[in-house]
């Protein structure tokens, strides 16, 4: 939905964070994105949607069981 904070890969970073800023519909084979620094980004989809971002209450928690969603992404990020 637009406005849903995901993980994206990255070349240097590994995983950035990006809002989506256009709704998306199955289908779609582009998802539009705004990175951190307000560049926007056309995002091409080829298999799966990127993972998506645990609320910013859950940033950095101790205990990985009480994150909303376990991935890679989240999982180095805390």
């Amino acid at each position: 939905p637009q406005g849903a904070r995901v993980w994206i890969p990255d070349c240097a970073e590994v995983w950035r964070v990006a809002e989506i800023t256009r709704g998306y519909k199955e289908g779609d084979t582009t998802l539009h994105l705004r990175l951190e620094d307000g560049s926007a980004l056309a995002y091409p989809i080829e298999f799966q949607l990127p993972p998506l971002c645990n609320p910013d209450c859950l940033s950095g928690a101790d205990d990985l069981v009480a994150l909303s969603y376990l991935h890679e992404p989240a999982v180095l990020h805390s």
